[in-house]
């Protein structure tokens, strides 16, 4: 079997396999002969393309990641927002994956628009469960793994489907409409008992870069589990090779050099680097053309030859690109495919432009007054929690200049004082900083004045004060 794009599919054409609707059921079985008016209405419900069979490629297979019977469960499930549900899909894939030992990523998705978000959370569940195997980890903590994946997106069911599937840029008030979408997922599941801290945390934090620039926290990678850095991966990539009303689908290796550029910015390396091994850049049965005008279909893609496949020729011929002999052949570019780039990150920041909320980054040792803190500012300020002053450095040496820095005096090691005369030298005094402390001795409150620092707060926390304190402070700051 073979893929095509449904732009390039002619009547008479065969399907390999069935196609489903919205909602699970098949569309169109296999073995159907397409028509011209099958094509049309196909385009039009948003499918990309199609497997078919033909004699040039009857011996070429392309296995199902998952059974058919558990993808359209789980999209249920999602789509339904049942949880428990959910857990039950996640413990079965999980015994899929390892029941298979190795799993097939070869098959390019089948689906419309109208599902993406039901069957995008499978098949990143899919993606993490495999990855989750390459990394080691036993049957529970796989299938944690894989429910924390599946539950990611379900924040954007209150989403309405006018933004989720917007064809044009999405405004500044759509763009933050949807960043909001983990921290609604996080408020579906925060309260559940029986769903452990390691599920809620991936969940919550799926959209954070391990450069600190993502959100809704903006915390580092040395903050990020490997659950939290496995979803990200996944949902990047999947999002990338899925067709959408707004763009056409990039090719995997497209992906995948957009995955490897981002590593140490946007993702963990490990993590791209596994991805990488188990993802085919050149799944089975999809057309690839060379350098000398010849194209062919991909027969073989295992180990060796994921970078330099075997391909069936058109002429029925079999051409391996890892023989010497073949070498100097390249694979051309994926014809009508975008160029994906780290450049991309222009848009979204666009996007935000004129709409940003004010960031406050609160540095504290106790995870206790970091949550107060969060808890009292975050529906007002994007708020970024680090734990110590040399995450704080390390964090203004590659971030841009946060608007506020609330910082305490009494840490181990490196405490607010010293992080302050750094602070401000790096970033000459540009970035208002206030203390908070349990002491209010004549000591700390001369060395704060001292260094001509914004303001001083003293615990416990009186959330009314805090609010009015640092409006006070921005808002001189803003004149001066």
């Amino acid at each position: 079997m073979r893929y095509v794009s449904l732009t390039d599919a002619q009547p008479g054409m065969q399907l390999a396999k069935d196609l489903y609707d919205v909602n699970g059921r098949t569309l169109v079985g296999s073995h159907i002969m397409l028509t011209a008016n099958y094509i049309d209405k196909l385009i039009e419900y948003g499918f990309a393309g199609v497997y078919i069979v033909d004699d040039l490629t009857e011996d070429i297979e392309v296995e199902d990641a998952i059974s058919p019977q558990l993808r359209t469960e789980g999209m249920e499930k999602i789509r339904s927002g049942d949880i428990d549900g959910c857990k039950e899909v996640a413990e079965k894939l999980v015994e899929e994956i390892l029941s298979r030992g190795k799993i097939s990523l070869d098959m390019l998705d089948l689906r419309s628009y109208d599902d993406y978000t039901y069957a995008h959370s499978v098949n990143v569940a899919v993606i993490s469960g495999v990855l989750g195997m390459g990394f080691g980890l036993g049957e529970k903590e796989m299938a944690q793994l894989v429910m924390a994946a599946m539950l990611h997106d379900l924040g954007k069911l209150s989403i309405p489907p006018e933004i989720l599937n917007k064809p044009g840029r999405l405004t500044q008030k759509e763009y933050h409409r949807m960043q909001e979408h983990p921290v609604i997922s996080y408020e579906l599941i925060k309260d559940r008992f029986d769903i452990s801290a390691q599920v809620k945390v991936a969940v919550l934090f799926h959209h954070e870069n391990v450069d600190g620039s993502g959100y809704p926290n903006g915390i580092m990678g040395e903050e990020q589990t490997l659950f939290t850095k496995i979803i990200h991966v996944a949902d990047v990539y999947d999002a990338l090779v899925s067709k959408r009303p707004y763009k056409e689908p990039y090719a995997p290796c497209e992906a995948a050099e957009y995955l490897m550029g981002g590593c140490g910015i946007l993702f963990e390396r490990e993590v791209v680097t596994m991805l990488l091994q188990a993802v085919p850049l050149y799944p089975k049965g999809t057309e690839l053309c060379l350098s000398d005008g010849r194209c062919g279909i991909v027969k073989e893609n295992a180990d060796v030859h994921n970078l330099r496949p075997v391909l069936r020729m058109m002429d029925g011929s079999t051409l391996d690109l890892s023989s010497r002999e073949n070498l100097a052949l390249a694979i051309l570019p994926p014809g009508g495919k975008q160029e994906v780039s780290i450049n991309d990150e222009e848009e979204r920041r666009e996007m935000m432009h004129g709409y940003r909320k004010q960031q406050i980054i609160v540095v504290d040792d106790m995870k206790t007054n970091l949550q107060m803190l969060y808890d009292i500012l975050k529906d007002d300020y994007k708020v970024t929690l680090l734990k110590s002053g040399e995450q704080l450095l390390r964090y203004l040496e590659c971030n841009p200049r946060p608007d506020l820095i609330l910082l305490d005096i009494d840490m181990p090691q490196m405490n607010g004082i010293e992080a302050a005369e750094k602070v401000i030298e790096m970033t000459e005094k540009t970035v208002p900083i206030l203390f908070v402390s349990a002491l209010c001795d004549s000591k700390t409150v001369m060395a704060c004045r001292e260094l001509d620092v914004a303001g001083y707060i003293v615990r416990p926390y009186q959330p009314v004060y805090i609010r009015e304190e640092i409006q006070r402070v921005l808002s001189r700051w803003e004149v001066s």
